[in-house]
C-alpha cells in the first residue's frame, strides 16, 4: 500500500488503497500514524484532486497522536504546495495535546510553527496564528532549525525562514548579538567551523568546480534576502563588521544571483546608514581597493563591488567635502586594474563626483589623455579611456570642446609613430560613444 501511495503519479489502485486506509483511522487503533501522515502528505502534493478526502483523514489521524509526535506531524509545513501546508496545520490542531495547550516546549515544534507563521502565503500564516497561540511557548534562542531551513530545497520555505529570522533579529536591542546570530547563519550555510574564518579574504574552496554543482547557492540566496530585510536593524557599531564580512565573502560569490543580491543589500545599508558614517566606511572600502590577491580574476569582482559601494557612499558627500578629492584619487588608482568590469564601475562612479572637481577639470582631463596614449600597459590605457568618458560625462558634453579632447584624440589617431596613441585614441572614442550616446558625434 505504501509503495502505491508513494507513486509520483495517480494509479488505478490509489482510490481503493485510500479507502482501505480511511477505514482504519480510529484514534484508539495502534497504527503507524506518523508514517501514514507522511504518505498522505505526499499523496496530497502529488494528486491535489484528493484534497476532499485526504484532509479529513489527516485530521482523524492526528486525533490519535501524542505530544512527542507533534514535531514530525508538522513536517507538512515544509511542503512546496500550499494546500499541503494548510492541511498539515489544520490537522495538527486536532492533536489533543495541542488543543488542550499541554505540549511542552520543543525546539523542532517551535521552529516549524514559527516558519509557518512567516509563510509567504498569507492564508498559511493566518491559520498558523491560531496554532502558535495554542502552542503557547516562546520561540527560544536555538536558531539551528531556522538556519537549516534557509537552505531548504523548497523556495517558499527559504523565504519563510528568511522572514522568520529577520523578526528574531529585530527583537534584539543589542544588534551585536543579532550580528553574531547572522554570522552563525552564514557559518552554517558555508559549513565553516570558526568565526575567525569569516573575516578572511573571500577565497572559498567549497569543492565547487567546473564539473560540480554548487548545491548551497539557494541557502546563500536567502541569507541575502534576510540581510536585505534586516538592514534597519544594524547600528553604527555593527557596520564595520558587517561590511568587512560581506565584502570579503559575498562579492566573489560564484552564483550571479547571490552576488547581485548581496551587492544590492550593501547599497541599501549604505543608503540607510551611509550619511552619518562616511568617515567610518570609506577607509574599509579603501583598504579593499588597495589589496592584492593571489587570484586577481576573482578579486576583480571584489574591486568592482567595492567601487559600486564607493559610488553609493559618495552620494552622501557634500560638494565641498574634502573627502571627494580622496575618493577621486583612489578611483583613478583603481582604474589601472586590468579589468573591464572594474573600469566600467569606476567610470560610472567618477561622473557624479565631478561637480566637486570643476577647478581641477583641466588637470584631470590632461592626466587621463596622457595615460591613455602613453602608458606602457594596455590595461592602464584602456582604464584611462573609461575614466575619461566618466569624467567628461560628469563635467558635461561642453567639456569636450572646452578642453580640446576631441582634437587631441583625432591627432592621436593620426599619429604614425605610436601605435599606443592610435589604439588609446580609438578606445577613447569608443568609450565616449558608449558613455555619452547620441550626444557625442566624433
Amino acid at each position: 500500500m505504501e509503495r502505491i501511495l508513494s507513486s509520483p503519479k495517480k494509479t488505478r489502485l490509489h482510490g481503493d488503497v485510500l479507502q482501505i486506509l480511511f477505514l482504519h483511522m480510529d484514534p484508539i487503533l495502534p497504527l503507524p500514524r506518523l508514517k501514514m501522515l507522511s504518505v498522505l502528505y505526499h499523496v496530497l502534493g502529488a494528486i491535489p484532486s484528493y484534497q476532499g478526502s485526504v484532509g479529513p483523514a489527516l485530521d482523524e489521524l492526528c486525533l490519535g497522536l501524542q505530544s512527542k509526535e507533534v514535531a514530525p506531524a508538522l513536517s507538512g509545513v515544509y511542503a512546496k504546495d500550499l494546500h499541503v501546508r494548510l492541511a498539515c496545520l489544520n490537522a495538527t490542531k486536532c492533536i489533543l495535546a495541542i488543543s488542550s495547550r499541554s505540549v511542552p516546549q520543543d525546539v523542532e515544534i517551535s521552529t516549524s510553527i514559527w516558519i509557518a507563521l512567516h509563510d509567504p502565503e498569507k492564508s498559511v500564516a493566518e491559520v498558523d496564528e491560531d496554532l502558535w497561540e495554542r502552542y503557547d511557548c516562546e520561540f527560544g534562542t536555538d536558531y539551528s532549525g531556522l538556519f537549516r531551513a534557509l537552505s531548504h530545497v523548497n523556495y517558499n520555505v527559504r523565504v519563510a525562514a528568511s522572514d522568520a529570522l529577520v523578526v528574531v533579529l529585530d527583537e534584539y536591542p543589542d544588534t551585536l548579538q543579532a550580528i553574531t546570530i547572522f554570522y552563525q547563519l552564514l557559518s552554517d550555510s558555508f559549513k565553516y567551523e570558526s568565526l575567525a574564518t569569516l573575516f578572511s579574504l573571500y577565497i572559498r574552496d567549497s569543492g565547487v568546480g567546473e564539473d560540480m554543482i554548487d548545491s548551497g547557492w539557494f541557502g546563500r540566496q536567502v541569507i541575502a534576502m534576510a540581510l536585505h530585510a534586516a538592514a534597519d536593524v544594524l547600528r553604527t557599531k555593527d557596520l564595520p563588521v558587517v561590511m568587512t564580512f560581506l565584502i570579503s565573502r559575498a562579492l566573489a560569490d560564484t552564483n550571479v544571483d547571490v552576488r547581485g543580491r548581496m551587492i544590492n543589500d550593501v547599497i541599501m545599508i549604505i543608503d540607510k546608514h551611509g550619511k552619518d558614517n562616511v568617515s567610518l566606511l570609506f577607509p574599509i572600502f579603501e583598504n579593499y581597493l588597495n589589496k592584492k590577491a593571489s587570484d586577481e580574476e576573482k578579486y576583480d569582482l571584489v574591486r568592482e563591488g567595492v567601487v559600486i559601494f564607493t559610488r553609493a557612499l559618495a552620494k552622501h558627500l557634500s560638494k565641498e567635502d574634502p573627502k571627494v578629492h580622496a575618493v577621486v584619487e583612489k578611483l583613478l588608482e583603481v582604474i589601472n586594474t586590468p579589468s573591464k568590469a572594474v573600469h566600467r564601475a569606476v567610470s560610472s562612479c567618477l561622473s557624479p563626483l565631478m561637480k566637486s572637481k570643476q577647478e581641477d577639470a583641466l588637470s584631470l582631463v590632461t592626466r587621463l589623455l596622457d595615460q591613455l596614449m602613453k602608458s606602457e600597459k594596455y590595461g592602464e590605457r584602456r582604464g584611462a579611456t573609461f575614466g575619461l568618458a566618466g569624467v567628461i560625462k560628469g563635467f558635461g558634453i561642453s567639456s569636450l570642446k572646452k578642453y580640446g579632447v576631441a582634437t587631441v584624440l583625432r591627432e592621436g589617431l593620426a599619429h604614425r609613430n605610436s601605435a599606443k596613441c592610435r589604439e588609446g585614441s580609438l578606445l577613447a572614442f569608443k568609450c565616449l560613444c558608449e558613455k555619452l550616446g547620441k550626444l557625442f558625434e566624433p
